[in-house]
């Protein structure tokens, strides 16, 4: 059960302040930064990997190394971007101080599969790892 408790409650948390910062500060209140790059879509993309990416970590942690694939993409990519896919419907018709954009929707998903490919990467070298300890 303690284990259940903290795989579940720390992407909650984490999902959690991506919300508090997506929607509930006003966007005059973020401090303007060159326009070199598109600052907004980083910490998009930022906020959604770092929130797949708890995600996967903590469902293949709670599956001792062997999660069900379907699973655990539905886990670490699809409800991250289910969620991010909500918080832009939620500014456009909720929260009247912040806009959305279908731009901050494509930095999310890129985020989530960006740390799914890399948790793929990892999880496959794990795969191989285990098979040449075993022989």
């Amino acid at each position: 059960m303690n284990n259940y408790l903290r795989y579940i409650l720390l992407p909650a948390f984490v999902g959690f302040l991506i919300f508090t910062v997506t929607c509930l500060i006003s966007s005059d209140n973020v401090p303007r930064l060159p326009q070199i790059i598109p600052w907004d879509k980083v910490a998009h993309f930022g906020m959604f990997f770092v929130l797949s990416a708890v995600s996967l970590f903590d469902y293949f942690r709670l599956h001792n190394g062997k999660p069900k694939i379907k699973r655990w993409i539905f886990w670490g990519v699809i409800l991250p971007i289910i969620y991010g896919a909500a918080i832009e419907l939620m500014q456009k018709y909720i929260f009247r101080s912040r806009s959305a954009e279908m731009a901050d929707f494509i930095a999310n998903v890129l985020g989530s599969l960006a740390a799914f490919f890399i948790a793929l990467f990892l999880y496959k070298k794990f795969q191989k790892r285990e098979k040449k300890l075993s022989l």
